[in-house]
């Protein structure tokens, strides 16, 4: 009787909509349990997926290669592997295949992406010197990293890669959860042993050379190709050669020195808006016998950095990732596990 009586009433009220009685209150009398809304599980609407990004895997053993539009400029990126993804970023004067053997360690394991930086191979090759200063450079790499990846990256650096990485790290809101520097400067620690340091002003004296007009004329496919020969096999040094001599390449790569003059006060001045530490997980490696960017680049760098370890490697020069590549995929599968842990 009791059951008749609430159907029915629960019926007038429909009919005419006077009761204020909800419908949770009725269940309640009836000693039910409230029904939920099917709204409530629904999960928000997903955002849309820019067109120009690229989520997808790729085959492990051998490199494909997009074109995609970072903002200013159009950088070529390759990609190997599946799963979470690893950024590479080279320095001068190579490209993107630079960290062939490293992905060859890790293809099985992550999905590793590698540019072509801003004017390097087929990347575009802005005219303008003053288009290579580092904000634009960063910026690139700020704009490419949500493009290749939904999840935020471990990001690798080496060389000229190395203060671009390192000011992405310092950057707010970074698409990064974990940073690795190989050989590869921190911009403030590089620039403060330029102006203070003699044996890195003396180290650091090819770059006058670099930055001199015509320089190109003499770094060419040909001298690099001599100097690159230790440790290229003839099947990669052709795959370099065909990069170094991309129209404008080389003049791209040295605009870079060209751009920059890595003025302590004007580095201060360029990092004044960013974290003033890293606040991911970040691994410093470097060969003590590189005589470009001195082993003192790996010192007191506690001071711009959270969470630091270093490791340094006896009898490697500078071109760590090409001497060590199995060394750097550990690291980066122990940068990577610092990262998981601190998630949890």
């Amino acid at each position: 009787m009791k059951l008749h009586t609430v159907v029915w009433f629960a019926f007038i009220c429909l009919l005419f909509s006077g009761c204020s009685t909800s419908q949770s209150e009725n269940a309640e009398q009836l000693g039910e349990e409230t029904p939920a809304d099917p709204r409530d599980s629904l999960d928000e609407e997903p955002k849309p997926v820019d067109p120009n990004a690229w989520h997808d895997d790729c085959p492990a053993d051998e490199r494909e290669q997009r074109m995609i539009d970072v903002g200013e400029v159009t950088l070529n990126v390759a990609c190997r592997g599946s799963g979470q993804t690893i950024v590479f970023l080279h320095g001068f004067p190579e490209f993107h295949y630079s960290w062939n053997k490293v992905m060859d360690e890790l293809a099985l394991e992550y999905r590793l992406i590698a540019p072509d930086q801003r004017g390097y191979n087929l990347s575009d090759k802005p005219a303008e010197v003053d288009a290579y200063t580092i904000p634009h450079l960063t910026q690139d790499i700020v704009n490419l990293l949500p493009l290749v990846s939904p999840d935020p990256v471990i990001l690798v650096a080496h060389d000229w890669g190395g203060p671009i990485g390192w000011m992405v790290a310092h950057t707010p809101d970074a698409h990064i959860r974990g940073f690795i520097a190989a050989n590869g400067p921190h911009p403030l620690r590089f620039s403060y042993l330029i102006e203070n340091d003699s044996a890195q002003q003396a180290a650091s004296g090819y770059m006058s050379f670099f930055r001199s007009p015509g320089a190109e004329t003499v770094l060419n496919a040909d001298y690099w190709s001599s100097s690159f020969s230790e440790f290229l096999s003839d099947e990669d040094l052709a795959i370099y050669r065909e990069a170094w001599s991309q129209p404008g390449a080389m003049t791209g790569g040295l605009n870079w020195y060209r751009a920059n003059s890595l003025d302590y006060g004007e580095t201060e001045a360029l990092m004044a808006g960013l974290l003033p530490k890293v606040t991911v997980p970040t691994t410093v490696m470097w060969g003590l016998d590189d005589s470009a960017v001195l082993a003192t680049n790996a010192e007191g760098l506690d001071a711009y950095v959270e969470d630091l370890e270093v490791e340094t490697f006896e009898g490697v020069d500078h071109w760590i990732g090409h001497r060590i590549p199995a060394e750097v995929a550990r690291v980066i599968r122990a940068v990577d596990a610092r990262a998981v842990a601190g998630a949890e």
